[in-house]
């Protein structure tokens, strides 16, 4: 196909020097796509001028070791667009997953997506879901709403969607759809060092999304038949292996939560030891003696001075992650208040019974709160030591020839 007309283009599709940051990267696997490469080349630029935006977009095609000329249909684009279009040419086939990875690393987009070149799935999701991954710093995956393709295919698909969905409990409807956008710092540091070459790769990276505490988010498209499906059941069946073991280091994250729960309560245990330490040297001293006021200061005091040890423990120990400051003392803060609350209420009602017992109450209901509120800041914290340490994958460098 030839290359769009001018008219079609917008300034930043011209090779001008900020390209070496483009806001969104497209990823092309390709192989013996001679003849469709240049339509999705072709198409992505016509969506994204329509946008009258000043984003920058950059599209990598990768040659999986084509025989038929791919790699020159798509070097005419580059010739047209050399900062625009990039072709990555592998001297083998070895596979969609390893294509989309090869690109990953080639990437310099904020964000990264990879769309199939036959373009069964529509360009014009394309911008809502590079929205998505924008605003909400989350995984955009199309979802097939709509399948036109024969019956026999849309019903192996959805089985293999029950098993997948069976087998690793993922939150979403469609893990094969091959229309994906994500953060860039994620297609870098995790995609590119993925291990699965073929069909498993989408669900690979799903996994890993989830592991990184990633938002998914599903975008419902229409997928068209444009040609006959090249996997197989048979390919589909050889893969039954790769997703047991996908599926063992899935759970086995799983199992790391509880494993994050026990570290927690070890590390509560100690800050509630010191707590109750704190609070009865301050009963010792000035005794509350059913007054709630006096015994709801204590306990905010005996909080409050075992909350400056618990900060660093929970963020180095328990969750491993860099937790906000502001965040955290916001749910300690109402853990405190659920704590002053329930002793003070205690010692009111039950003027005879000791403060101390109306803390240990208030203590075990501040408990199941915090672990709630600090895991939810842990989601969207980053990692200690390493930002975005891969949980499935062993780290792989790829080269990249001429």
């Amino acid at each position: 196909m030839t290359p769009a007309p001018e008219s079609l283009t917008s300034a930043h599709l011209r090779g001008e020097p900020e390209m070496s940051n483009p806001e969104l990267t497209m990823i092309i696997p390709a192989h013996n796509e001679r003849g469709r490469i240049g339509e999705a080349i072709d198409a992505l630029l016509k969506e994204w001028c329509s946008l009258s935006t000043s984003n920058v977009l950059e599209i990598v095609v990768v040659d999986d070791g084509s025989t038929d000329g791919t790699a020159e249909e798509a070097a005419q684009w580059v010739i047209k667009y050399p900062n625009v279009v990039r072709v990555v040419r592998l001297p083998e086939n070895r596979g969609k997953g390893y294509a989309v990875r090869c690109g990953c690393q080639a990437s310099r987009g904020r964000m990264v997506g990879f769309i199939d070149a036959d373009l069964e799935y529509p360009v014009e999701a394309i911008p809502t879901m590079a929205e998505i991954t924008r605003t909400q710093n989350a995984c955009a995956v199309a979802v097939r709403e709509v399948d036109c393709r024969p019956w026999h295919e849309r019903w192996t698909s959805k089985l293999a969607r029950v098993v997948v969905k069976w087998s690793l409990r993922l939150p979403v409807q469609d893990t094969q759809a091959g229309l994906k956008v994500f953060p860039g710092w994620f297609a870098r540091d995790v995609i590119a060092h993925g291990r699965e070459d073929g069909w498993l790769f989408d669900i690979e990276v799903l996994v890993n999304a989830k592991q990184q505490h990633l938002t998914i988010r599903e975008v419902s498209v229409t997928q068209q038949r444009r040609r006959a499906r090249r996997a197989g059941v048979g390919a589909m069946a050889a893969c039954v292996p790769a997703l047991g073991r996908i599926a063992w280091l899935r759970w086995r994250g799983e199992w790391a939560q509880w494993a994050q729960m026990l570290r927690f309560l070890m590390v509560g245990a100690c800050n509630t030891a010191c707590d109750i330490l704190a609070f009865a040297g301050f009963n010792m001293v000035y005794p509350p003696n059913g007054r709630p006021v006096v015994a709801g200061i204590e306990a905010f005091l005996a909080w409050g001075a075992a909350s400056l040890v618990a900060y660093p423990l929970h963020s180095r120990l328990t969750f491993r992650r860099q937790l906000p400051r502001g965040g955290f003392y916001v749910v300690t803060g109402l853990g405190v208040f659920t704590q002053v609350a329930v002793t003070s209420l205690v010692t009111m009602l039950f003027p005879h019974v000791p403060a101390l017992w109306g803390k240990v109450l208030g203590i075990g209901l501040a408990t199941g709160w915090t672990y709630t509120g600090y895991r939810w800041l842990a989601k969207r914290s980053p990692v200690l030591g390493r930002r975005n340490a891969v949980i499935i994958s062993e780290p792989r460098k790829y080269v990249f020839p001429e």
